[in-house]
């Protein structure tokens, strides 16, 4: 007894049974209907096999008073994504993979206790999630029950076939399959699970098998009863057929009515995907083959200029909006004037442009159609022309064009513009700066509009606004008395975060850390140092003489108000790091490029590196020590130039070992 069978029983008495009841119209006698039914129960004692749409087990749709959430035992993290089978060969590094259909629905976990299912959890934000059990029990192939002992945790993907889809789709019009799946399982009514036929395949055993191979781990699962989405596994020796592999995987999803958005390739040894952990985006056992990157032609109707920190406008295409994987985009932005230009060449409303996600993640635009005075009317082209702005569109005050590293910029005249405040209070805000939880751009744009914010020192002063604040549409009594703790809560800060939020042009968030390093995380040290002796700002690595003269006048143009600022403040010092491991990379400067394996990001190798008393530049020099890159082969301008200057340039597994060593 196997459990195609048994689903092949389930489907012929659920057929009947719809025939007996809804059209009059029997396909089987009453007879051999409790013949069979009757046969159907020994299977699913036998086998321990009972699926959600028996007929022996139907569980009766509820009516939810909630959703409850739940937080995971352990996160449901995405993968990274790629493009290429080389991305794939590379990323294997000669181990052997796991490869499945990438399908295109919601991520659901289910939990058996001692075979019986007791939980079943949407992804959510990787951390919490719903509780959709009720939901999943209408599901028409989940097990309510499996032959298994102790407690069995199964990933899969919730989805709705294709042809399923399309034949809802006669009568209600939805955007796509994984919106109307997303939105059964948020409804209240669990009935709606059942006629929108939603199923479920499995494609990961988190917990419960003991078995070191994910592939067997699949199998294990499918002879339990489950639905395994379609996979097999790829040895080192089948990597040169990884595009035929894609393309079969392709195909047996349209054979099986399943959507797909690509193929997802794991590393068939648990153990080892297990040792290279996570990001706090993704898990590194495997990566997702992405095959819908295509451009999307669509119709440029405007370009509106929004002004940054440091009075820069920044010119964003909008156009008709368009589907580009399953997300709605409306505009992107053409980062600058010489951008902009190259790729639009001379703009028009009604331009044809084509559309893409970069890295499959940031809207962009790809091609445009270029002007052709034969094919239009002057007079229509003087309507329609999209012209670069000579006021800014913010404040009204006139724009210029300079030239920023051979790239062309438009900025804003007016020292006092209302959109470089904007931008300049946004950062301070923001995590990496003074980290102040809920002023979110358009809060400091409405306080900004109401006069209340003229200055990063206003924030701190927001509290004498705070029954007005509390009339407008939005804030309620506890959302202004948390944002209110949250800014005196920031008081507190540090002089690397406090010298970061400044937006000082060319001192990103590494250089501050530099700067706050120099001074011994002490304030008046830093006043001193801008006031008599910047030019100490040199012995800082990748600190150029530049950057220096630029830091010293700006310094003497906004010194006053930067002492006045600091009044605000609490200045602390960081936790220091012990002897013993403070002085190991003493004297010793990197550049750190690349993915990383070991570390959960590049920043927490940063940090590693300072901990150890290293230092960390953002760009290669003769003062660079190493540079640290897993891809040694590389051909980035990194390489390149770490080569031609003789810099070591070592692997994250060297780095390692030189800690240990030292």
């Amino acid at each position: 007894m196997n459990r195609n069978q048994i689903v092949d029983r389930v489907n012929e008495l659920n057929k009947a049974s719809e025939a007996y009841y809804n059209t009059g119209q029997p396909i089987m006698s009453d007879a051999e209907f409790d013949n069979k039914l009757e046969k159907l129960r020994q299977w699913e004692e036998e086998t321990g096999i009972v699926l959600s749409n028996s007929p022996t087990h139907n569980v009766g749709a509820t009516v939810l008073d909630n959703i409850k959430e739940v937080t995971h035992k352990t996160p449901m993290l995405s993968l990274e994504k790629c493009h290429s089978t080389e991305e794939i060969v590379k990323f294997a590094n000669n181990h052997n993979l796991v490869a499945s259909v990438k399908l295109d629905g919601l991520t659901v976990r289910l939990t058996y206790k001692d075979g019986d299912l007791i939980l079943a959890e949407s992804r959510g934000n990787g951390t919490v999630g719903s509780d959709v059990t009720e939901h999943v029990k209408q599901f028409t192939n989940v097990p309510l029950h499996i032959n298994k002992e102790g407690t069995y945790i199964i990933d899969g993907e919730a989805l709705i076939k294709v042809d399923d889809f399309a034949e809802i789709n006669k009568n209600e019009e939805y955007k796509n399959s994984r919106n109307l799946a997303a939105g059964t399982l948020s409804s209240l009514d669990t009935s709606v699970v059942k006629d929108r036929k939603l199923s479920w395949y499995a494609w990961e055993v988190a917990e419960g098998d003991s078995d070191n191979s994910f592939y067997k781990r699949l199998l294990n699962a499918q002879n339990l009863g489950f639905d395994v989405v379609p996979c097999y596994d790829i040895t080192i020796n089948e990597f040169n057929q990884l595009q035929i592999h894609i393309d079969n995987f392709i195909n047996i999803a349209e054979i099986e009515n399943l959507p797909q958005d690509g193929v997802v390739f794991k590393f068939d040894d648990i153990t080892y995907g297990k040792s290279l952990g996570n990001t706090s985006h993704h898990f590194r056992n495997g990566i997702a083959y992405k095959i819908f990157n295509d451009s999307v032609e669509t119709t440029l109707r405007d370009i509106k200029w929004s002004c940054g920190k440091t009075g820069v406008l920044t010119p964003v295409a909008i156009f008709d909006t368009v589907d580009i994987e399953g997300s709605e985009v409306s505009r992107a932005s053409l980062h600058n004037v010489s951008v902009m230009n190259e790729i639009l060449g001379r703009s028009w409303k009604g331009q044809k442009i084509s559309v893409y996600k970069a890295n499959m993640i940031i809207p962009a635009i790809r091609w445009a159609e270029q002007f052709d005075s034969s094919k239009f009317d002057d007079l229509v082209l003087d309507v329609s022309y999209i012209n670069i702005p000579d006021k800014c569109p913010i404040c009204g005050q006139s724009t210029k064009i300079i030239k920023d590293n051979n790239s062309e910029l438009l900025v804003c005249t007016n020292d006092n513009c209302k959109g470089e405040l904007l931008g300049k209070l946004i950062h301070a805000a923001s995590k990496n700066a003074l980290n102040i939880d809920g002023l979110s751009e358009s809060t400091i744009e409405k306080f900004i509009n109401l006069g209340w914010l003229n200055s990063i020192k206003d924030i701190y002063h927001l509290s004498d606004h705070e029954n007005e604040i509390k009339t407008l549409n939005g804030f309620g009594k506890k959302s202004v008395e948390k944002l209110l703790l949250s800014i005196e809560k920031s008081r507190n800060t540090s002089l690397e975060r406090f010298i970061y939020s400044l937006s000082i042009p060319s001192i990103g968030k590494s250089v501050s850390k530099d700067i706050s390093k120099l001074c011994e995380e002490n304030f008046n040290n830093f006043i001193a140092l801008m006031k008599s002796a910047p030019e100490k700002l040199l012995t800082i690595n990748g600190f150029g003489v530049v950057m220096m003269n630029s830091m010293a006048k700006w310094w003497h143009e906004n010194s006053l108000w930067v002492y006045d600022l600091s009044k605000e403040f609490t200045f602390e010092k960081s936790k220091s790091v012990s002897n013993e491991t403070s002085n190991t990379l003493q004297g010793k400067t990197f550049v750190v490029t690349g993915s990383v394996n070991h570390y959960k990001n590049r920043d927490e190798l940063k940090t590693d590196i300072v901990a150890h008393g290293g230092t960390v530049v953002g760009s290669v020099s003769s003062k660079t020590n190493y540079l640290i890159n897993n891809d040694i082969n590389s051909t980035s301008s990194k390489n390149k130039k770490a080569k031609s200057l003789n810099i070591p340039i070592i692997t994250e597994n060297e780095f390692i070992k030189m800690l240990h060593n030292s």
